[in-house]
């Protein structure tokens, strides 16, 4: 994931930067803890994790930790957050956008590129799902 500093190429600050809200440390942490674990699992389990496909829930992660550290992640991250083939991770992001769950967007600097991120509603939704963990 890039930060908008990153992105621009102004990486003087690291630090996370969310505009008009309060960054929560401990829930970032978990939605990582959690991503990181699904991705331990497959690695761990590998002749059965074909069994543990959720490529909306593995992008919802990876939009979530995006939205709350501020960066912006591009349709191909999003693809390869997800675990699973790209076909397959293009038709959960379709189908997210599609209800309202993600939004996306081009790249002001290239065209060919496409960013998505979550809706605010969604984002609120994991907020209040990851604080009850």
């Amino acid at each position: 994931m890039q930060t908008e500093n990153e992105l621009s190429g102004d990486s003087i600050n690291n630090s996370s930067v969310v505009i008009g809200e309060e960054i929560d440390e401990e829930l970032i942490s978990l939605a990582r803890r959690k991503y990181s674990l699904r991705r331990r699992r497959n690695k761990i389990l590998f002749d059965v994790s074909d069994l543990f496909h959720e490529p909306a829930w593995d992008i919802l992660l990876d939009l979530f930790i995006a939205s709350e550290t501020n960066a912006h992640i591009s349709v191909s991250s999003a693809c390869i957050a997800s675990g699973v083939p790209p076909t397959t991770a293009l038709r959960a992001i379709s189908v997210m956008e599609k209800r309202g769950i993600i939004t996306a967007g081009s790249d002001p600097f290239d065209a060919r590129r496409r960013y998505v991120s979550l809706s605010d509603d969604m984002r609120k939704q994991m907020r209040a799902l990851l604080s009850h963990w």
